[in-house]
């Protein structure tokens, strides 16, 4: 269960977020507060992960707190998420980088999409650690998400992706533009095309016929088959490039032939051309449900390396064998699910973002570790993290638990 500091005075988006916790069935706590001094001293006594703050409660002095807590170096772990009256107020604050920053909505927005927004952040809960503690390392930051086979849902990830990207500085105002609409456009083709199964002249038809396609995605998600079908969404956020894999549950398409076409005026159709001229390299597998495309980083983007780490990536099913394991170094698990058995017959479940594994020979310690989920793990080394974790944060907390447990 995640505690949420809310700083706001708005009666539609407090309501909105009561509503939400119902949902939810207890995944979040919302605690509201009318005092940016108030909620200030609740953040980092409480070591929160999360935090909304509503800047159309004008009377609150939310700026004032967002900008405090961007700049503290104490905060590294608080995602911010942050509502604004009107889309210009949006751009503006993303103008200002800001690695915490974890959204930026419009009021309208949040009010009809507070739920998702929540069940996306419970899902992907690895999300929230894993692109701060990957910046602050210095390290390249590499996640999944997999995402519902809904309209709504792929903007929202696309939105925190490029946040994420645009706010640790990988990419510039001209790239986030670029990556916004790459990211949409492959998005949609996976989602229409993909799994709803819409092929071009049927688009044609229903576009000709004043209808919008979002209205044609909702009727073929009435179908349970169509509906449980996922997108998945693989990034690889290196020193000088980011690379980009969309997947979805399709049967595939003639790739070739529609690059081969012409840009051409007309209702739909060319959007995979104008993303192949957005990004550096695009390319599909051979069925063509998967397509891989790679941007480049901003000149100003930091020295992020990989520091001799690797992605170890484990079937599940598999018995962890990770070479070159020791005492030095830790594992981070991105994503996935490990569970440890260890000599007094104790288990534990290990979830992405927010533990390290301690690597040593399992043989000599009589512990054991199988995959449940399909993992990836990032190998670090111990000093890296003893840095990281100079002051109290929840990633200290989690991982002396963890050795705890182990050693």
């Amino acid at each position: 269960m995640i505690t949420v500091p809310v700083l706001s005075t708005t009666e539609a988006i407090n309501h909105a977020l009561d509503v939400m916790t119902n949902d939810m069935k207890g995944s979040f706590v919302i605690k509201l507060f009318s005092s940016p001094e108030e909620i200030d001293s609740f953040i980092r006594n409480n070591n929160c992960e999360l935090v909304i703050l509503d800047f159309t409660s004008t009377d609150l002095r939310c700026e004032d707190l967002y900008n405090r807590l961007k700049t503290d170096t104490t905060l590294k772990y608080l995602n911010i998420l942050v509502i604004v009256a009107d889309e210009g107020e949006r751009m503006a604050l993303e103008m200002e980088l800001c690695p915490n920053l974890l959204l930026c909505v419009n009021e309208r927005e949040f009010l009809r999409n507070c739920t998702r927004y929540f069940k996306i952040f419970s899902q992907n809960v690895q999300f929230l650690y894993n692109k701060l503690l990957q910046y602050h390392l210095g390290i390249n930051g590499a996640g999944t998400f997999v995402c519902d086979n809904d309209s709504a849902d792929i903007v929202i990830y696309a939105d925190m992706l490029v946040t994420y990207l645009t706010n640790t500085s990988r990419i510039d105002m001209d790239g986030k533009f670029l990556l916004q609409t790459s990211l949409m456009e492959m998005l949609l083709n996976a989602l229409e095309h993909g799994n709803c199964g819409i092929t071009y002249d049927e688009k044609s038809r229903w576009l000709e016929s004043g209808h919008d396609i979002l209205e044609l995605i909702a009727n073929r998600n009435r179908q349970p088959e169509i509906n449980s079908k996922k997108i998945t969404i693989d990034y690889n956020a290196c020193e000088k490039e980011t690379s980009f894999c969309i997947k979805d549950e399709g049967i595939g398409f003639d790739w070739r032939a529609m690059l081969e076409k012409d840009i051409q005026p007309d209702l739909h159709g060319m959007g995979i051309k104008m993303t192949e001229r957005m990004v550096k390299r695009l390319a599909y597998n051979e069925k063509g449900n998967e397509v891989y495309f790679t941007i480049g980083n901003s000149p100003n983007a930091p020295e992020f390396t990989e520091k001799d780490l690797k992605i170890d990536n484990f079937k599940q099913g598999e018995t962890l064998n990770i070479e070159g394991s020791s005492p030095e170094k830790l594992a981070f698990l991105i994503d996935g699910a490990i569970t440890g058995t260890f000599p007094n017959s104790k288990k534990i479940e290990y979830l992405p973002g927010n533990i390290f594994i301690p690597l040593f020979k399992r043989e000599s310690e009589g512990a054991s570790f199988t995959v449940t989920k399909d993992a990836k793990l990032l190998v670090i080394e111990r000093a890296l993290v003893d840095n990281f974790f100079a002051k109290e944060t929840p990633f200290k907390t989690l991982f002396e638990t963890c050795l705890k447990v182990v050693y």
